[in-house]
């Protein structure tokens, strides 16, 4: 009589059903399992290993200029800002520089690049500041009011909107 009653008890797994769902609850367990392994991958990433920041740093300033003022404001910025980037860029300040904007982003709508060599190349200094401004001078008849002028003239068409100092990633 006691093996009976035993026969009548079901054990976990034994039918079908029970039985897939098991196995169903084993292969999620298993999965749940990897996934710690595939992020501690991620989670171990070593700057110098792995990837490194350049040496070079851009900098980045953001502008909204208002409508029907970009062009305006670009022929100005070659007659200031684009003039003394040159003189920077051939004076060895800098390394490069850009200008770019969007045709279809209302604001911010004007992007400025500068880069550098490193960090310490983006330190002014008053010999750096004496012979960017000596060349601009012997190059381009402009009075120093002039340049004030334009220079003024930027506050009411643009607005500053975000300045950010970058280090390009270089993956390894």
């Amino acid at each position: 009589m006691v093996e009976r009653n035993l026969a009548k008890v079901e054990v976990a797994g034994s039918n079908p059903v029970s039985r897939s769902i098991l196995l169903y609850e084993e292969n999620i367990m298993k999965h749940l399992l990897i996934i710690p392994v595939l992020f501690a991958n991620f989670a171990f990433a070593e700057i110098y290993e792995d990837y490194e920041p350049s040496k070079q740093v851009t900098e980045l300033t953001v502008i909204s200029v208002q409508p029907n003022y970009m062009d305006n404001y670009l022929v100005n910025l070659k007659k200031t800002w684009v003039r003394s980037s040159e003189i920077q860029k051939e004076l060895g300040h800098i390394v490069d520089y850009a200008i770019w904007t969007s045709e279809v982003a209302n604001s911010p709508n004007l992007w400025i690049t500068v880069t550098y060599e490193n960090m310490g190349a983006m330190q002014q200094t008053k010999e750096k500041y004496d012979a960017v401004n000596k060349l601009l001078a012997e190059r381009f008849p402009e009075s120093e009011d002039e340049y004030d002028t334009i220079s003024k003239s930027y506050e009411d068409i643009r607005k500053m909107v975000d300045h950010q100092i970058l280090n390009r990633v270089i993956f390894k």
